[in-house]
């Protein structure tokens, strides 16, 4: 029987890969030669934490193991060393800080650690999962994001960094209002004109009329000079193309509010 039949293996075990086979047959040649496994199996809560290569390297030179009473025994014969940790420790820190020296990850290996770490702690900062990782929080940060687009974990809305307090996530900025000015160019390109219907004859004098209605001068001076500096700063640096389709489209938006006045 093998020992995967008699001992579950806790989640946190699987935040790195299990050796490849070439790797395995050379520990299972090392256990072999030293008859035993001398470096501890980790165990936590009833469960393997630590030291699933080690066993299948065990069994592949062809030792056989009976787990009774929380130690691993062969033929009568105590084989393995079994550590039972504490359950104030957390099991996915002790996972990161016992592999994460000891194993030559790929970057991509790396960023799958980071994922499944998020997916097990999506409260954690990135900068807390980053310190325990060795790798930037920007990095981090990214892997959470994408993450978080394909629906894999949900922001959370306060995070627990580094230094154990809780604080709340960086909310993203909602994107200001486009003003009337600003929505004649969205979706504009430059050099590029989209189509837009020419104003008429009849509307051109009923523009003007409405312009030489009798109204407050002084007022009317000051509103006029604010929105021709608007203007300005709108237009300038623009080709003539675009400061064409500009003129058109602030014809329409006046003709507009006319209409609903």
């Amino acid at each position: 029987m093998s020992w995967r039949d008699q001992l579950k293996i806790h989640p946190a075990a699987d935040l790195f890969p299990l050796m490849l086979e070439p790797e395995l047959r050379e520990l299972a040649d090392n256990i072999k030669a030293r008859d035993g496994i001398h470096f501890p199996i980790i165990v936590y809560d009833g469960k393997l934490l630590d030291g699933r290569n080690r066993l299948d390297a065990a069994e592949l030179a062809g030792m056989t193991f009976d787990w009774e009473g929380g130690r691993l025994w062969e033929g009568g014969r105590l084989t393995a060393l079994v550590h039972h940790l504490d359950r104030s420790v957390d099991p996915y820190e002790f996972v990161i800080s016992a592999n994460i020296h000891r194993r030559h990850l790929t970057e991509e290996q790396r960023r799958e650690v980071i994922a499944k770490l998020i997916k097990a702690k999506p409260e954690a900062s990135d900068r807390a999962i980053a310190k325990k990782v060795k790798r930037d929080h920007k990095t981090v940060a990214k892997v959470r994001k994408k993450l978080e687009s394909t629906g894999e974990v949900s922001p959370v809305e306060k995070r627990i960094g580094a230094d154990g307090k809780q604080r709340k996530s960086r909310a993203k900025k909602k994107p200001t209002p486009a003003s009337s000015i600003d929505k004649l160019f969205e979706g504009a390109a430059p050099g590029r004109v989209t189509e837009s219907a020419e104003v008429s004859a009849e509307e051109h004098r009923a523009e003007m009329a409405r312009l030489d209605e009798p109204t407050e001068i002084d007022e009317v001076d000051k509103r006029l000079n604010c929105v021709f500096k608007t203007i300005e700063r709108h237009v300038e640096g623009l080709s003539r193309t675009d400061t064409d389709r500009f003129i058109r489209g602030l014809r329409e938006l006046i003709d507009q509010i006319g209409r609903t006045s």
